[in-house]
């Protein structure tokens, strides 16, 4: 895919906003995005971090999971 039509965001759940250099969390279930109480998207530099919060956030049964 050539660099021109790269998606903004990138990743599942986790995703990568490429213009921001952060991560957001997406609920892919429901579409809905993680979002601060003042409700701006949430956003974080480290990828584990922004995995937690997704972990809490779109919560069910992942491959392996018992």
């Amino acid at each position: 895919m050539p660099q021109d039509q790269a998606p903004r965001l990138l990743g599942y759940g986790v995703r990568f906003d490429v213009e921001a250099d952060r991560y957001r969390v997406r609920n892919e279930l429901t579409g809905e995005w993680l979002r601060r109480p003042d409700g701006e998207l949430a956003t974080f530099v480290f990828f584990g971090d922004a995995y937690s919060a997704w972990r809490g956030f779109e919560v069910h049964k992942r491959p392996g999971e018992k």
